[in-house]
């Protein structure tokens, strides 16, 4: 707390298990995120956090935008200079099985002229699950691995219904301590290189009925969330 050896007074601060002083003034809890795209009979891995904003979006040829990623660069280049951060909690959702637009072969993000997003059904879900190996590295090391359950996204939404037609699947229903699920966090640090990778040991099944009836939803964008403490530079 205050009165710490070079804490300004009034400042609030708390020790991390390595022993450093955190000053909340210079952390804010928060998240990384990264998109990465899947589709039908995939069997070559795809990474997250291995492209920025406005890259190709990893596993396909669309541009990543604020809804795919907040990363500002390449997590093969690290965090920025200044930043870090300490992972308490490492989420997978699957945020939507899609179709390209009319005559095209690669999805976009909106819809129309033929493309379509519908959230992904428990079948679609369970055969990307069941087949994908995840490992996340950190400096060429490997910190954690197992498979999509293994990583439940602690947020999204949460339905009930007697409909036999009506249908949601979500990675894990919405919970505090899904986010905060490792005991000992994982300590990014400024320009060391960090990802999540996603292996299918099989070829991936996709091939969810669309809702408007048409052709089936052979794509699925599959977001992986790092939840802690993060130090930004602030300009």
């Amino acid at each position: 707390m205050s009165g710490t050896v070079g804490v300004a007074p009034g400042t609030t601060t708390f020790t991390l298990p390595n022993g450093q002083v955190v000053s909340i003034e210079d952390w804010i809890d928060d998240k990384l995120y990264s998109t990465v795209q899947f589709r039908n009979g995939q069997t070559s891995p795809v990474e997250a956090f291995v492209a920025g904003r406005s890259q190709p979006i990893p596993g396909g040829r669309r541009a990543a935008t604020r809804v795919d990623t907040n990363v500002p660069r390449s997590g093969d280049t690290g965090l920025p200079q200044s930043w870090q951060m300490y992972i308490y909690g490492i989420g997978v959702s699957l945020t939507r099985a899609c179709r390209p637009v009319t005559g095209d072969t690669e999805p976009v993000l909106a819809d129309g002229n033929g493309a379509l997003s519908d959230p992904p059904s428990l079948k679609t879900l369970f055969n990307i699950n069941r087949v994908t190996y995840l490992e996340m590295f950190y400096n060429e090391k490997r910190y954690t691995f197992g498979t999509l359950q293994d990583y439940p996204q602690g947020n999204g939404f949460t339905t009930f219904s007697t409909n036999a037609n009506f249908e949601f699947a979500q990675n894990g229903v919405p919970s505090p301590r899904d986010r905060n699920a490792l005991v000992l966090p994982i300590w990014l640090k400024e320009n060391l290189a960090y990802k999540m990778s996603f292996a299918p040991e099989a070829a991936l099944v996709i091939n969810q009925a669309a809702s408007d009836g048409n052709t089936a939803l052979t794509f699925v964008d599959c977001k992986t969330y790092f939840y802690g403490l993060i130090r930004r530079n602030v300009v």
